[in-house]
């Protein structure tokens, strides 16, 4: 989060996808913070400043009408510059002002509604069923 906006991505040829947190899966060796720091250069062209954890997620959601669940990490970010761009063709990062983010189709919802209400920085476990 800078400059009361969020930073998310979508795929870059579909334009009315859902927004989602930049990450990635965790590998072997990794630390949260050390796969948080490689995502964001791996993804885009700015580092990482200062990483601070924030919660966990389990996320329930449905793909290719299978019923996954994802245990995943939430951190806040600084990040060494705000004209972030892309490094992967497919993805396409936006940052979304704070003020709308409640409204934008970002997605675990439960985790864009803590942002948008405040509450995140409360929060120390956060459940998303899938619909």
């Amino acid at each position: 989060m800078e400059q009361s906006a969020v930073l998310v991505q979508r795929p870059a040829d579909d334009p009315t996808s859902c927004y989602a947190f930049i990450g990635g899966e965790y590998e072997v060796g990794d630390t949260f913070e050390t796969r948080l720091r490689k995502e964001f250069e791996e993804e885009t062209n700015a580092r990482v400043v200062e990483a601070h954890y924030l919660f966990c997620v389990e996320n329930h959601f449905r793909y290719n009408e299978n019923l996954v669940q994802q245990a995943e990490h939430y951190f806040l970010v600084s990040l060494d510059r705000f004209d972030v761009e892309s490094r992967e063709n497919h993805l396409r990062q936006d940052w979304l002002p704070l003020s709308l983010f409640g409204q934008a189709d970002v997605r675990p919802i439960a985790v864009r509604d803590a942002v948008a209400d405040g509450s995140y920085l409360s929060k120390r476990h956060i459940v998303q069923m899938a619909n």
